[in-house]
């Protein structure tokens, strides 16, 4: 990765950014843009909807989900341009030129949904850049569109703040593990990409940060707990026999899970839930529950009754039936556990001329990215709602 050692040598690096609870990328994505924990900003996963029966189920999309200003709110203030490519959240938002992460939920694949992306984006700019990529498409993996589209955007509209999500590894490391060698043809090809953007983007007062969301962990097995949770009463059958939502509800974060009471339960209802948890607990799969006072002091979901963390090597599986515990059937890596997890750490590092050359920032949070943001663009960071301090990069 030779982009990315470059910028190491000529700028300030992280040993590791602690990520947050789950460590998946919705959550993480609106903290590295408002520089707040998921309890604060309202963004507590990937999904939008808590019913685990639903078939096809909305993300947040949508930046009117985020409780708090982000880094384009403060830059708008400021009357700075703004672009966004991809990323995670922004469907909506204020942003000058925005081809926001969306599909539709039914779609097999996303990477091949054109047509949701370009309803939701700045008017006439999907078809505008799709244009300019048409000898690409079909040739390229994503993160080579990504690029491209930022060359695009930045010759024509000079934005001041510009943030692009690159996603090839992350689909890659999922499908093959971490470290197989389709996760590494995508992570130099995301270096590679890198690369093009610091070309494309280089000047005398221009900043460049790389960094990711969160770490990744190989999987080889999988644990359903809804085959546990619906052997003890808690989901419902409807009349074709599928199941059917009750009073619980849930999210799977890969290697974290998620349960919701969404309406308050009977005496009877916790009986049900603790002898699941008992019988997930013992199980092989299951490392950890983590209790509500356990998610106030990570700063997650406060609506969580609990959390399951899956234990080494593990997986949370969307599975109603068969066993518990099985081989992993399509996932070999994946994200989601606690952040001080060994391997959940994520990289940060920037290049810039207020930035000092081969500087080591130690281990950082995720929060404190955008209030390095805006320092870097020299915005008043008090209009972001957290009181997490710039890293000193100079």
């Amino acid at each position: 990765m030779p982009n990315l050692a470059a910028m190491a040598a000529a700028g300030a690096s992280a040993e590791a950014v602690e990520s947050v609870y789950p460590s998946t990328t919705y959550p993480a994505h609106a903290t590295i843009v408002t520089g707040l924990p998921p309890c604060k900003h309202g963004i507590f996963s990937h999904l939008a909807s808590l019913d685990p029966t639903e078939k096809a189920r909305p993300w947040c999309w949508f930046a009117a989900g985020l409780r708090a200003p982000a880094l384009w709110d403060v830059a708008r203030a400021s009357s700075r341009r703004t672009a966004s490519l991809s990323w995670p959240v922004s469907a909506g938002a204020v942003i000058d030129q925005n081809i926001p992460e969306i599909w539709s939920p039914a779609a097999a694949n996303p990477h091949e949904d054109f047509t949701t992306p370009a309803q939701h984006s700045t008017p006439g700019l999907f078809p505008e850049v799709a244009q300019a990529l048409l000898p690409m498409l079909g040739k390229a993996d994503p993160d080579r569109l990504r690029g491209e589209a930022v060359g695009y955007i930045w010759a024509r509209f000079r934005p001041h703040l510009l943030l692009v999500h690159l996603v090839w590894y992350d689909a890659q490391a999922h499908a093959f593990g971490p470290d197989s060698v389709q996760a590494m043809a995508a992570l130099e090809s995301s270096d590679a990409v890198v690369g093009r953007i610091r070309e494309i983007t280089a000047g005398d007062r221009t900043s460049l940060v790389v960094l990711s969301d969160h770490g990744f962990l190989p999987v080889e097995k999988e644990v359903a707990p809804f085959v546990v949770l619906a052997e003890n009463g808690l989901f419902g059958r409807g009349a074709d026999g599928s199941f059917a939502l009750r009073r619980l509800g849930a999210v799977n974060a890969g290697g974290s899970l998620a349960l919701y009471w969404l309406e308050p339960p009977s005496s009877d209802d916790r009986r049900r839930l603790e002898r699941a948890l008992e019988k997930l607990r013992s199980s092989t799969g299951v490392q950890e529950i983590v209790d509500r006072a356990r998610l106030k002091q990570l700063e997650a979901d406060p609506d969580a009754e609990v959390m399951l963390e899956a234990a080494a090597g593990f997986c949370f599986s969307d599975r109603w039936e068969g066993p518990v515990v099985s081989d992993s059937a399509k996932v070999r890596g994946t994200h989601g556990y606690l952040p001080s997890r060994p391997g959940m750490e994520a990289a940060f590092i920037a290049v810039g001329p207020e930035v000092a050359p081969r500087r080591s920032l130690g281990r950082i949070s995720l929060k404190q990215i955008a209030p390095t943001l805006t320092h870097l663009m020299h915005l008043p960071a008090d209009i972001l709602g957290t009181k997490e301090k710039s890293l000193v990069l100079g």
